[in-house]
């Protein structure tokens, strides 16, 4: 099933069951940063946390395309490796619900060892026409725990704002080695969700509009 089939399934199976909405990720920056997504700037925030070697990231950015469309293109696993960096493979491994999958994935890691890890991505329909995907680790390789979330809200006609969010716990050999690394990627990911979702937009907009009279 391609990412666009299986995101607008789940919508129209849970759409009823919308919780309520999130506050405005806009409202979450201040002038300064807000004025640099509307301009179409990337903006990565970095959070220390106790504890914990690497900090938690956020990154927002501006999308031409609806929260639909971006979230299509996030559950598009077959088709991945083709635009996130350094992704090798990822696939549905098990249906927990309609809504709650577990995915494996693969990365490339330089220096150590490819990393595989599996985890449990759940999409939520928030009020007000937006999305969040929240994934949890399940078991990974190399790493001890990671836990995020992509957050999407329209923002005016054709448009969308998203915000990834992730905290990742290595072991400890990757702490101190892989940190800028790891940071970039998460940098380059959006970066690549963006363009790959305009990008399809353009050049195969019925992709993105499967499944569209369901929702």
């Amino acid at each position: 099933m391609s990412g666009s089939r299986l995101f607008f399934l789940l919508v129209a199976l849970f759409w009823a069951t919308a919780p309520s909405g999130l506050a405005g990720l806009l409202d979450e920056l201040d002038a300064a940063d807000r004025a640099k997504v509307l301009a179409g700037q990337q903006v990565l925030l970095e959070e220390e946390v106790a504890e914990k070697p690497w900090p938690r990231v956020r990154v927002y950015q501006l999308v031409r395309a609806t929260p639909e469309e971006v979230a299509a293109v996030f559950f598009d696993y077959d088709n991945s490796k083709t635009f996130v960096p350094d992704l090798i493979h990822s696939k549905i491994s098990k249906k927990i619900s309609p809504c709650v999958l577990e995915v494996d994935y693969e990365v490339d890691v330089p220096i150590l060892p490819d990393e595989a890890y599996t985890a449990r991505n759940d999409l939520e329909v928030v009020e007000g026409g937006g999305y969040r995907v929240t994934w949890n680790l399940v078991r990974a390789k190399q790493t001890k725990d990671a836990t995020g979330h992509l957050r999407v809200e329209p923002h005016g006609a054709g448009e969308a704002v998203l915000c990834y969010t992730n905290l990742v716990t290595p072991s400890s050999g990757m702490a101190g080695l892989l940190k800028k690394i790891a940071i970039s990627r998460m940098e380059k990911t959006v970066e690549a969700m963006v363009s790959q979702v305009q990008n399809q937009k353009t050049k195969h907009p019925k992709d993105l509009e499967i499944g569209r009279a369901h929702v």
